[in-house]
């Protein structure tokens, strides 16, 4: 049943466990921060995104801990975050930020360098897309830095239409990040 639009939220409704053929998206609490920690102290996995690898074990676990709220303070916003779990390790993590009331997403992915270019993070978006799809979510967008060719190329992989340019829309580790929006209407989206 969808839920976007309705009055009240239901964190576990809209953050539950999701599963695909080779991997298990877990709910993000703030004990995934003991085995998220090692997976994503990568530098090479904050190339294109201001923030840097999180050295401290308490700080990620109290973020992930803001995080398992599964709501802004004002309730406008669903938080909706997964651990990646591989049978044997964990390999990063995927979120979507959901406007309850426009029905739109945008979604985010980090993985483990040691998990690149095995269709991973392919398998973690599509799950996720269908998730939202299911729940009313009627578009969902991704900021990308001009420079992340592989994170283009997933997205246009997935059928997300590359939109707006923003010239140096952020600035951080000593470069502009000029991004692109990627935008894609769910409805119809299931694979």
């Amino acid at each position: 049943m969808p839920l976007v639009g309705e009055s009240r939220f239901d964190p576990h409704a809209w953050n539950p466990r999701l599963e695909t053929p080779r991997l298990t998206l877990e709910p993000l609490t703030k004990e995934h921060a003991k085995v998220l920690q090692a997976a994503l102290s990568d530098p090479r996995i904050y190339q294109f995104i201001p923030q840097e690898p999180s050295v401290s074990l308490e700080r990620l676990s109290e973020r992930y801990a803001r995080l398992e709220t599964r709501s802004s303070e004002d309730g406008a916003e669903a938080w909706l975050n997964w651990a990646i779990q591989y049978p044997s390790a964990y390999l990063g993590l995927i979120e979507a930020s959901v406007q309850l009331e426009f029905g739109t997403a945008s979604i985010a992915y980090l993985l483990s360098p040691a998990y690149w270019g095995q269709g991973f993070a392919l398998e973690s978006v599509k799950a996720l897309l269908n998730h939202l799809e299911r729940q009313g979510v009627v578009e969902v967008s991704a900021w990308v830095d001009t420079r992340n060719a592989a994170s283009m190329k997933l997205l246009e992989r997935l059928g997300f239409v590359r939109g707006e340019f923003f010239p140096a829309a952020d600035h951080f580790k000593g470069h502009s990040s000029d991004e692109w929006v990627y935008t894609l209407e769910l409805p119809g989206f299931s694979s």
